[in-house]
């Protein structure tokens, strides 16, 4: 009796939303309908693929993963973590095996460079064509010799993978680019610098509005980058650029001295220099977020 309350509902709603807002929202509402059985379709038909794919497994393991893009932090450290343990041999399927991997439609990349960079190193396949094999996957016994764990959960380097192999790399050309970019900001080839990344709430709020969503308990993680002055004027008195890192920032870090860069708020910040900044600093103060993982994988000491 209840399912049929909601129904009866539910279809209300749906012709008092055509009536309110007109022959525009019903075409909606098809295209939704639509998208909704192509996906419940593709799920059903997946199940094929994952039924050979378990067949075959004594012999050889097929495993399939979404890369962690929609986080910057995630895609750049879990997805070194990977490629390292992978180069490395450690923690492999014993068995021969192949890696189909892809990133998700609806994941917003927040930095293209670290794109471009994992691109060069991995294949990475349509979403469409491995998203609903993943998702069937789990749904049939025997699913976790399919998956990538290093891909799905979050793990400390204790093997210390990045100092025996180098994840990522920089092309000749986007050295250079590099080098240039730092004597625009006043740096010689041979100057030191370091990285600051203070964070506060603006990145997340860009990311997702406050509308959308409440940010409020990851308040107590917020410092107030004034506080971190001193360190950026001892630390250049000692020869060091500080750089104040950040996509968006709710303050400016003003100082008239000319070697503390609030790079956040120039226009010479890019996706880019991000990384190259992150890559080649020569430590990062960190009060934790994702940017320190660019100078983790990097080999870059941090700094709490």
């Amino acid at each position: 009796m209840k399912i049929i309350i909601k129904i009866n509902a539910f279809i209300k709603k749906q012709i008092t939303d055509v009536n309110t807002y007109g022959i525009r929202e019903l075409f909606r509402k098809f295209y939704l309908l639509i998208k909704f059985l192509a996906v419940i379709l593709m799920d059903i038909i997946a199940i094929v693929p994952c039924l050979i794919i378990r067949l075959i497994s004594p012999w050889f393991i097929i495993r399939i993963e979404r890369i962690p893009a929609g986080n910057f932090g995630d895609f750049v450290w879990m997805t070194a973590m990977y490629y390292c343990k992978k180069k490395l041999n450690i923690d492999q399927p014993k068995k021969k095996y192949i890696d189909l991997l892809y990133i998700n439609s609806t994941s917003k990349i927040y930095n293209k460079q670290i794109e471009k960079m994992w691109k060069r190193k991995l294949k990475i396949y349509p979403f469409f064509l491995l998203d609903p094999i993943r998702t069937a996957n789990r749904f049939i016994p025997g699913w976790r010799n399919h998956i990538i764990e290093n891909l799905c959960i979050q793990q400390n380097d204790i093997d210390n993978l990045f100092e025996k192999h180098k994840s990522l790399e920089f092309t000749e050309e986007e050295e250079i680019f590099g080098k240039k970019m730092l004597n625009k900001f006043g740096l010689s080839d041979q100057d030191k610098f370091v990285c600051f990344a203070i964070r506060d709430g603006a990145y997340q709020l860009k990311k997702i509005s406050a509308k959308e969503r409440d940010w409020s308990y990851h308040d107590y993680r917020h410092t107030d980058v004034d506080n971190f002055m001193l360190a950026a004027e001892e630390l250049s008195k000692r020869g060091y650029f500080v750089f104040r890192m950040g996509v968006v920032a709710e303050k400016p870090f003003t100082s008239k001295n000319p070697k503390i860069i609030d790079y956040v708020n120039s226009n010479l910040r890019s996706d880019f220099m991000d990384i190259y900044l992150g890559a080649n600093c020569s430590f990062c103060l960190s009060t934790g977020l994702g940017f320190e993982r660019v100078p983790n994988v990097f080999r870059k000491p941090i700094v709490q």
